[in-house]
Parts: structure tokens; C-alpha cells; sequence
């Protein structure tokens, strides 16, 4: 009796094959499952909306690639021992270029920024959002150091330079439209459905704001080392429209006003701690704005975010804080 000689080589090049397609058959039995769960939510997302205004988009897969802008303001105003001040500060623009790939709304992005990767950026900020026809939500961190500017009083004019001033934010924007079977957020921001006829909704909304602001000591302007924490939760109405035009073209424009009805801010100066003046009313506001154009299998546009908030006595300490952010995207539809 004569032995077969064993084939290592054979072996292993088989098992290799038999691990690629189990590999296989694992990933096509996931998908299988996913395409289950999203049909169970198309279906209750079609039985909620109206057929003649709103439209999922039916191709599956999208690619995009955006160009992401975002810049930050801080201004005050009050009075202290000298007179009346006010000051204007702005933080650097952050600009990065981002990939996503969105099969039926689950999005996956990757981002880079060529600053961060220069070392020239001391900034960091994450942008969270989950736009829905009913519900919807941004989150927003942004972490900065980099704010520079100028304090002006009755002696004059005196810089602020970079590094003094300093903001950690964590911002939290909800909605909820009144006429989601007609109205698409995400027709104009995420491009996950299409907005067939122009119409407008009325909005409910509620902000969180919670944070840290500090400012280092400076004997050139004589500025005591100090932070203002912040807390405070906003609620408010507001309109939203989706302009539809020829061609394909969508432009959309929304407001929502908020009016501050919890408010947990203080100051602490060399170690005493006040609480931070307040005057009614406190204003949290967001603004979006969008020009969405589809062709083909091809999407394009721009989309821009605002969230601004006036908190404080304008009389003693008035903080208004500025955050926006602006998106430029070319996609395909698959």
C-alpha cells in the first residue's frame, strides 16, 4: 500500500477559499438582515408621509464628497470698575474634506484635515446629526484656543491675543415638524429623500448649552484670570420651507427661535464665584439653509448651519456666542 503524499501547499490554499466564502455567506447573510429591518421602517415611513410632495431616493447607494467650513464668534458687552466695554473675538475657521458612503440612510464618513495634520490646529470639534421628517437633532463639541480679538473701552482699543480665551461647548439642537408627511428635512440635508412640491412646516425645538469658558490672567490689559460656566436649556417655535423649482432644484430655509427657560450659569473670578447676571429674555436660536440640485444619478450643493445664543444682563454681562458650519458636496446615486 502506497501513501499519498500529503500537499501542504493544496491544503491551505482550500482552506484559504472555504474562509472567503464563509466570509462571503456571513456578509450576505448580514445584509439579508439589515435589508429586512430597513424595508420594516421604508414601509412605516411610506404609510406616514404623503406621495405627492416627499419621495425616498430610490437608488441604495451614495457616495459623496464634501468640502466642510466651521468658524466660531464670541462677543461681550457690560460694564466694569472702568465704564462700559465690549469685545469681539473670533476663533480660527477650521476646513476639512471629507468621504461618505450611505447605503439606504446608515452613513459612514472619513475626514481629514490637512491643518491637524500640519500641527498648525489646536482646535477640535465633532459634529454629530440625524436628520428626520418628524425628528431630528444635531450634537455639537467644540473644543477651542484659538480665539483672538480686541476689548473696547473708553481708554481705547487693546488687542486680545490667542491663547488668552479659551471655550469648551457641547451643544445639543432638536426638532420635531409639525408636517412631516409633506415637509423633508432630509430632503435638503442628508439628500435621503426628495422633496417633489414646495411646502413649509412649523417646528418645535429644544436646545441644551453646557460649557466652560475661560480667560487667563494678562497684566497688558489688566484682565483677572476667570471662567464662566454655562447651563442653560432653551424651547421655542419656528418655520421651515422647501422651495422646489425646475430642473431639480431645491432651496430650503428654516428658523427656529428659542427662548431660555433653564438657566444654571455662573463666574468665577480669583476664586469667588457669582452667579452670572441674567435679564429675560435669553435667546438660543438655529438657522439652516440649503441649495440641493439632483441630475441623473449625480447630486450637488450647499448646505449651511447656524446656532447663536444671547445669554446674560445686557445692562451687567451680555455673552453672545456664535457657531456655524457650511458644507459643499458633490455625490452619486448607485
Amino acid at each position: 500500500m502506497t501513501a499519498v503524499p500529503h500537499d501542504s501547499a493544496s491544503v491551505a490554499a482550500a482552506d484559504s477559499i472555504d474562509a472567503k466564502e464563509r466570509i462571503k455567506a456571513e456578509a450576505y447573510r448580514a445584509k439579508r438582515e439589515i435589508d429586512k429591518i430597513l424595508d420594516m421602517r421604508d414601509s412605516r415611513a411610506r404609510s406616514s408621509i404623503d406621495s405627492a410632495y416627499l419621495e425616498r431616493v430610490p437608488q441604495r447607494l451614495r457616495f459623496k464628497l464634501t468640502l466642510n467650513a466651521s468658524g466660531s464668534d464670541l462677543d461681550t458687552r457690560g460694564v466694569n470698575d472702568d465704564g462700559k466695554f465690549t469685545t469681539e473675538m473670533k476663533a480660527q475657521n477650521k476646513y476639512t474634506v471629507s468621504l461618505s458612503a450611505s447605503y439606504r440612510g446608515l452613513s459612514l464618513s472619513v475626514a481629514l484635515n490637512p491643518a491637524h495634520l500640519a500641527g498648525k490646529k489646536k482646535d477640535y470639534e465633532l459634529n454629530m446629526n440625524a436628520y428626520g421628517n418628524r425628528l431630528g437633532a444635531d450634537v455639537i463639541f467644540h473644543s477651542a484656543k484659538t480665539f483672538e480679538g480686541s476689548v473696547h473701552t473708553s481708554h481705547g482699543d487693546t488687542g486680545i491675543p490667542a491663547g488668552m480665551i479659551s471655550q469648551n461647548m457641547l451643544t445639543l439642537n432638536a426638532y420635531y415638524a409639525l408636517n412631516g408627511r409633506r415637509f423633508s428635512y432630509p430632503a435638503a440635508f442628508s439628500q435621503s429623500w426628495l422633496q417633489k412640491r414646495s411646502c413649509g412646516s412649523f417646528m418645535l425645538g429644544t436646545s441644551f448649552m453646557g460649557g466652560v469658558l475661560k480667560a487667563r490672567h494678562d497684566e497688558v490689559i489688566d484682565n483677572p484670570e476667570s471662567r464662566i460656566s454655562i447651563a442653560c436649556v432653551g424651547i421655542g417655535v419656528g418655520y421651515g420651507y422647501n422651495l422646489v423649482l425646475r430642473h431639480g432644484w431645491l432651496i430650503h430655509l428654516s428658523a427656529l427661535p428659542e427662548i431660555v427657560v433653564y438657566s444654571h450659569c455662573h463666574i468665577t473670578t480669583d476664586g469667588s464665584r457669582t452667579n452670572m447676571p441674567y435679564r429675560f429674555p435669553n435667546i438660543i436660536a438655529v438657522g439652516r439653509m440649503a441649495v440641493v440640485r439632483h441630475f441623473g444619478r449625480y447630486f450637488a450643493g450647499f448646505t449651511a448651519v447656524v446656532n447663536t445664543s444671547q445669554l446674560g444682563d445686557r445692562d451687567i454681562l451680555l455673552l453672545n456666542n456664535t457657531k456655524w458650519r457650511a458644507r459643499m458636496f458633490f455625490g452619486i446615486k448607485i
